[in-house]
């Protein structure tokens, strides 16, 4: 059984480490010209990637540990404290170190794709591929995905990064400013480079103010930007499917993917190898979907919600922030929702500003 991974990102790499692991015949085809470039990513992972994924780190790819998070709107801020709850990682050497060794046909983009017989004839730029089963693992703008024709209800949005000579920050907590309707970061890389970032309809300008807005100032050695996406798609027609943010497998409200992606990634290498491959989308969405629709729905209600009810939710969040240390998850968002409902305490508090949310946020 031959198997065709289309993108050598870590995902599809992972992908392949984990078919590779199984004695798989498989290949990756890749339209850049090597991995890790170009970045797209903040570069911010929670522990569970390396607690729970079949793979392990060198201590290069770790650039810092992070023990929390500092969040703002508005002038007022609060802080919440986990020791060691991320780590900021070099992203080209994450992703080579997921890469090595394994079969990449770089410069390579998928063009289309055809049944044949029991299999799929894969046109690229370079030539034609037989697989019996093909796996998109080509990012948000997925063209695979979108060859082949695989439902989907997408919002794309734009992200840009500057990494930036600066040494004034607190090497250990993120900052989050809330900019309705998304939000920009701080992330220290170490004690003198920081990452700083938004998403935004014109994030390059907004990203410029910002900056200007909070005295931010420093040599800028890179910049990335990138597409982010938001929604919900089908990830499985026949022996095609697709995974990571192909496969909207991606935290709606930070837009983070590699911890979804790669367990994502584990259930559809044991699909395969357990002849259960007609299995992978259900059981994929059993372990995450849930967690995926009540981001979605949050996203949406952040995104609608007026300035002023946006403020009283953040104050009651501030005077809270021991249940944020207590309850909150890097990659389970939903944990927290959940706590803040179902906490008496909270509840008489919510209620008063129940009625804003639901006037903000008409069905």
């Amino acid at each position: 059984m031959k198997i065709l991974i289309v993108g050598a990102g870590p995902i599809g790499c992972y992908v392949a480490r984990l078919l590779k692991k199984r004695s798989f015949d498989f290949q990756i085809i890749e339209e850049h010209s090597e991995i890790g470039k170009p970045v797209h990513c903040a570069g911010l992972i929670g522990k569970n990637v390396l607690t729970e994924i079949n793979f392990s780190l060198n201590e290069d790819v770790i650039l810092n540990h992070i023990d929390g998070a500092q969040f703002f709107l508005n002038g007022d801020s609060f802080k919440i404290y986990r020791k060691d709850v991320a780590l900021v990682i070099d992203r080209k050497k994450f992703d080579c170190a997921l890469g090595y060794g394994l079969n990449i046909d770089f410069n390579t983009r998928f063009v289309g794709i055809e049944k044949e017989s029991r299999g799929y004839l894969v046109e690229t730029d370079r030539g034609e591929y037989y697989a019996d089963i093909v796996i998109g693992a080509d990012g948000a703008n997925s063209l695979v995905r979108k060859n082949v024709g695989f439902k989907e209800d997408i919002e794309y949005l734009r992200g840009v990064q500057f990494r930036m000579k600066h040494d004034k920050y607190n090497k250990n907590l993120v900052q989050v400013y809330l900019k309705k309707p998304f939000f920009a970061w701080v992330i220290p890389e170490s004690n003198t480079i920081i990452r700083v970032g938004i998403i935004s309809d014109n994030p390059y300008h907004n990203l410029s103010n910002f900056l200007i807005e909070n005295s931010i100032e420093g040599e800028i050695i890179e910049k990335f930007a990138g597409v982010a996406l938001m929604g919900k798609c089908s990830t499985q027609m026949g022996n095609l499917f697709l995974v990571g943010d192909a496969a909207c497998q991606v935290k709606p409200l930070t837009h983070g993917g590699i911890y979804y992606g790669m367990r994502c990634a584990e259930i559809l290498v044991d699909c395969i190898t357990n002849n259960r491959a007609s299995d992978y989308e259900k059981l994929w969405r059993e372990k995450f979907e849930k967690e995926v629709w009540i981001g979605l729905r949050a996203k949406h209600v952040y995104q609608q919600l007026s300035h002023g009810t946006l403020e009283k939710i953040f104050c009651l969040l501030k005077d809270n922030a021991d249940l944020l240390e207590r309850f909150g998850d890097f990659e389970n968002h939903s944990k927290i929702i959940s706590t803040v409902i179902k906490n008496p305490h909270l509840q008489s508090l919510l209620g008063k500003v129940l009625i804003d949310i639901i006037k903000d946020t008409p069905l």
